[in-house]
C-alpha cells in the first residue's frame, strides 16, 4: 500500500481494479439512482443493469441519490439525482450515461456524497463537481462558485499528489502521497476536523491539512472522517451523537462532537479499511473480521439483539447515561459475530455490504428502502446473504451503498 522514499513513508496512487463483470442495484430509485429507467423505481431483489452489460465495469460507487461506474479504461458512467450537478454531464437522469468530459483521464478512484462526487486518475490528480450543502441550505462548490456542473481538476489541490479519497454527505477528504491529509466541505458538525466560524463557514470549502502524519489510508462517515497512519492508528473526528466515533472514555463517557483527530484506542489488530454511514462506522480489519460501533437501531451495527442488550447494560453500569432519544447506540468497537473472511465492506446511511475472499456479499440494516436486496422491506438485525435469482453463478466483486440504495459489480466467469 505504501513504499518508502527519502525517509519518508510515501503512499501510491491506487491500481483501478482489473477484473470486469456486470453491474446489479437493488433498493429505492425514486430519482434515477438505480438506472433501471423511470418505470422501475423499487427492486426488493439484486437487478442487472443490463445497459452496461457490454461496458466492462470494474467499480461502483454510490452517492446519496446517485451511482457512478468505472470501466476497466478508466471511463465513468453516471445515473441518478442531478439536481445539483452530481452527475458530472447533462441529460438522462434515470439511466446510465457517459461522463464526457473525463473520457481520457484514466480514472482509478472515485468518492461520492450526497450532491459532490470526486474522481482521481492514475497520475493522482483530483477531478470535483457538484456543490455542499449547510443545515440552512446551499453552500456553494467553492467560494467563488455555486455548482460545478460538469468535472474539472480542482485547482485548489493542484500541485498536490492524490492517492485516496473519501466523501461524507457534504464534506470531502484527500490524501496526499506525503501522507498528508486536506479536509474542506460543510464544517458544522465538525467533521473537517478543524473549527469553523458559523458567519464565515463558505471558507471551508477551501482545503486545509490537518495536524496529521503519515497517513495510508481515510474514510469518512455522513458527518464524521477518519484517517490510518503507518504505526495502525487510527484517527476519527466529526459528529458523535450516536457514538459513531467509537471513542470511550475510562468512566465509559463518549463525547457528543469530536472537534479535533483522536485516536481509537480500542481497536485491536491490525485495520485494513472503513466504512461509515449517517451514524454508524465499520472497520474491517487484516484478519477478515469487522468491528462496528454507533447507531445501532435499525440494526446498522449486524449485532443480535442480545449482544446489544448486553454491551448497552455495560454502557450503563460503567456511568454513560447519555440518552440520545433513540433506541440504542454501541460506543466501544465491537465485533460482528459470526461473520469471517471479509475482503471488503461498504455502508448506506443506514445498511451494510460486506464481501467474502470468495465472493459472496452480505447485508443487514435498515429495510425499508429494500437497500438490502433481500426481498424484504424489514430491517435485517444480522447480516444475510445477498442472494436472488438474477444473481445465480454469480461471485461478487465490488459493493456499494447508498441513502436508499446499493449496486454491486459481479462477475459469473471467474
Amino acid at each position: 500500500m505504501s513504499r518508502q522514499t527519502s525517509n519518508i513513508q510515501e503512499v501510491t496512487v491506487p491500481i483501478r481494479p482489473e477484473v470486469p463483470g456486470h453491474v446489479f442495484v437493488f433498493g429505492t430509485g425514486d430519482t434515477g439512482q438505480l438506472g433501471l429507467g423511470d418505470e422501475m423505481l423499487i427492486r426488493k431483489r439484486p437487478m442487472p443493469l443490463k445497459v452496461l452489460d457490454d461496458e466492462d465495469i470494474v467499480d461502483i460507487v454510490c452517492g446519496g441519490m446517485h451511482t457512478i461506474a468505472i470501466t476497466r479504461e478508466g471511463k465513468l458512467w453516471s445515473w441518478g439525482c442531478n439536481d445539483q450537478g452530481a452527475l458530472g454531464r447533462s441529460g438522462e437522469e434515470y439511466e446510465p450515461a457517459k461522463v464526457e468530459n473525463l473520457d481520457t483521464e484514466h480514472i482509478v478512484k472515485v468518492a461520492c456524497g450526497d450532491s459532490v462526487t470526486m474522481a482521481l486518475n492514475e497520475e493522482g490528480k483530483l477531478f470535483c463537481w457538484g456543490t455542499f450543502r449547510s443545515s440552512e441550505g446551499a453552500l456553494g462548490f467553492s467560494q467563488e462558485q455555486d455548482v460545478q456542473k460538469i468535472p474539472a481538476v480542482f485547482e485548489a489541490l493542484a500541485n498536490e499528489t492524490i492517492v485516496d479519497i473519501a466523501a461524507g454527505t457534504d464534506h470531502c477528504v484527500a490524501l496526499t502521497n506525503e501522507g498528508r491529509v486536506y479536509t474542506w466541505g460543510n464544517g458544522q458538525q465538525y467533521q473537517l476536523g478543524r473549527r469553523i466560524i458559523e458567519r464565515r463557514k463558505k471558507n471551508a470549502l477551501t482545503p486545509e491539512t490537518l495536524r496529521l502524519r503519515n497517513i495510508k489510508a481515510i474514510g469518512a462517515g455522513a458527518y464524521h472522517s477518519f484517517a490510518l497512519n503507518d504505526q495502525n492508528e487510527l484517527y476519527v473526528w466529526g459528529f458523535n451523537n450516536f457514538q459513531q466515533c467509537g471513542l470511550v472514555t475510562p468512566d465509559n463517557r463518549s463525547p457528543p462532537d469530536q472537534t479535533m483527530p483522536t485516536i481509537i484506542t480500542t481497536l485491536e489488530g491490525q485495520v485494513k479499511q472503513v466504512a461509515a454511514g449517517e451514524h454508524h462506522s465499520l472497520v474491517l480489519m487484516e484478519d477478515g473480521h469487522i468491528y462496528a460501533f454507533g447507531r445501532a437501531d435499525s440494526s446498522q451495527l449486524g449485532f443480535p439483539s442480545t449482544l446489544i442488550q448486553q454491551l448497552t447494560q455495560d454502557q450503563n453500569a460503567n456511568g454513560d447515561t447519555t440518552k440520545s432519544g433513540f433506541k440504542r447506540a454501541i460506543g466501544v468497537p465491537t465485533r460482528i459475530p459470526n461473520l469471517d473472511n471479509i475482503k471488503s465492506i461498504a455502508s448506506g446511511s443506514n445498511h451494510a455490504i460486506a464481501v467474502t475472499n470468495d465472493g459472496v456479499a452480505y447485508t443487514w440494516g435498515f429495510g425499508e428502502t429494500s437497500a438490502l436486496g433481500n426481498g424484504s422491506d424489514e430491517d435485517e438485525e444480522l447480516p444475510c446473504r445477498l442472494t436472488g435469482q438474477k444473481l445465480e453463478g454469480f461471485k461478487v466483486l465490488r459493493i456499494a451503498g447508498g441513502a436508499q440504495h446499493s449496486a454491486i459489480v459481479a462477475s459469473n466467469s471467474l
